[in-house]
C-alpha cells in the first residue's frame, strides 16, 4: 500500500491537486501532512471529487513522526548525486516497480514547493528517486512530480508481474538489520567519518533492494554471525 507524505506544503492548491492524483492512481494509504499550510477552500477546489482524501489527511509535526506511520519510504528530489554523493544516489520512477509487488505501507515523500527536501530529510528515507527533466528548466511543480511517480507505481501494480506478493520487510525488521550492519562496521572500522559513509551506503543499498521479511531475517542472521566472529577474533 502506498501513502503520500508532504513536508511543509506551502500551497493549498497543490495539496488538493495531489489528493486528486492519489485518487487517480489508487493510492490507498493516507495523505500525511508534515507541518502544512492551512487547507483553505482552494485545496478542496483543486481536489475536485477527492475531498475525502483531504478530510482523512493525517497531520504530524515532523518528518520523523510521518515515517513512524509507514514501513518504508521514498524521498523525491530534482537533485540527484553522483557516486561521491552517496546520500543522493537516486533511482528513476520506473525503478520503483518492486514496490508494487510487496506488502506493507510505503510513504512517498515530497518536499516544499520552494526548497524541496533537505539533505538530512533525504537521508531519513530508504530510497531517493528523481525524475529526469530538461536541463533548461529542471524544476517540476510538486503535483506534477507526484503524478509521474504515482503513475509509474500504478502501471507497475496493474502489470501484476508476480503471482505471489512478497511480505515486505517492516521498518522494525529493517532497523534490526541495520543495527547489525552498524555493529559490523564499528567492529572493523574505527574512524567515525568512515563509519558514517559505510552505514549510509549500506542503508541505501538495502533500501533499493526492497527486501522481503524473510530476506531481512536471513541477512540479519548472517550479519549477526559475522559480528560475533569478528569480536571473538579480537585479542
Amino acid at each position: 500500500m502506498l501513502a503520500c507524505i508532504l513536508v511543509e506544503p506551502e500551497s493549498p492548491g497543490n495539496v488538493g491537486s495531489i489528493a486528486r492524483i492519489m485518487r487517480n492512481f489508487s493510492v490507498e494509504g493516507p495523505l500525511i501532512l508534515v507541518n502544512p499550510c492551512r487547507l483553505t477552500d482552494a485545496a478542496y477546489m483543486f481536489a475536485c471529487n477527492a475531498g475525502e482524501v483531504l478530510d482523512a489527511a493525517v497531520v504530524v509535526p515532523t518528518l520523523a513522526d510521518a515515517l513512524a506511520l509507514v514501513d518504508a519510504s521514498v524521498a523525491t528530489s530534482k537533485e540527484a548525486g553522483d557516486e561521491y554523493n552517496v546520500r543522493r544516489i537516486a533511482l528513476l520512477p520506473e525503478d520503483l516497480a518492486p514496490l508494487a509487488e510487496s506488502t506493507g505501507t510505503t510513504g512517498v515523500i515530497f518536499g516544499r514547493e520552494s526548497s524541496g527536501l533537505t539533505n538530512d530529510e533525504v537521508a531519513m528515507a530508504d530510497v531517493l528517486v528523481t525524475i529526469p527533466t530538461s536541463s533548461g528548466y529542471p524544476t517540476m511543480n510538486i503535483s506534477h512530480a507526484a503524478a509521474v511517480v504515482f503513475y509509474e507505481l500504478y502501471r507497475a501494480r496493474r502489470a501484476e508481474r508476480r503471482p505471489i506478493k512478497l511480505a515486505a520487510a517492516t521498518r522494525a525488521e529493517r532497523d534490526m538489520l541495520l543495527a547489525d550492519v552498524g555493529a559490523l562496521i564499528e567492529a572493523v572500522e574505527h574512524r567515525p567519518h568512515r563509519q558514517r559513509i559505510y552505514y549510509t551506503v549500506f542503508s541505501h543499498v538495502l533500501g533499493r533492494a526492497f527486501l522481503s521479511s524473510r530476506e531481512a531475517y536471513t541477512l540479519k542472521g548472517i550479519l549477526g554471525k559475522a559480528v560475533k566472529r569478528v569480536r571473538d577474533a579480537r585479542p
